[in-house]
């Protein structure tokens, strides 16, 4: 029980930043030695800070819940999922996986994402913002490759 509350989100369930960056480098560890392509996708919800300021933390909080079920949804088993911290999340897609595959995936998560959901009654949704950086080409390491996921949802 510990390890599991060290390691994940107790709000969503999903593996925490200390868990994904783990399984992150020896992730990357293997691809490389097996010359693989891995794709790493960076989300943020845009504006979710209206949401608690407007609605409350329990609405943001069931809205984190709700992304993080929907993002689990679209990927597959073999994918790794995270909550990087706040409204952060990280996805990392491994096997053989190109860029036109992880923008493919991109596309299934913003529609996935941005239905609304209800809370209390009331209609919320939020529109996220992916970033995409594919190892090797876009980082040798863990740190380059977030950095480039995330300068990439600005671009």
């Amino acid at each position: 029980r510990i390890h599991h509350l060290a390691h994940h989100d107790l709000l969503t369930g999903l593996p925490n930043r200390v868990s994904f960056m783990e399984q992150l480098d020896h992730l990357m560890a293997l691809a490389g030695a097996g010359e693989q392509e891995l794709a790493l996708l960076f989300i943020d919800l845009d504006h979710f800070k209206r949401v608690n300021d407007s609605l409350g933390h329990l609405a943001g909080d069931a809205l984190l819940q709700t992304v993080a079920r929907r993002i689990t949804g679209v990927l597959r088993a073999t994918d790794l999922v995270a909550r990087f911290g706040g409204d952060e999340f990280m996805v990392l897609l491994s096997g053989s996986t190109r860029p036109d595959d992880a923008a493919d995936v991109a596309r299934k998560l913003l529609a996935a994402i941005e239905v609304p959901l209800r809370v209390e009654g009331r209609p919320i949704s939020v529109t996220p913002s992916i970033g995409i950086a594919m190892y090797p080409d876009d980082g040798a390491t863990s740190a380059e490759l977030i950095k480039h996921a995330d300068t990439a949802m600005y671009l």
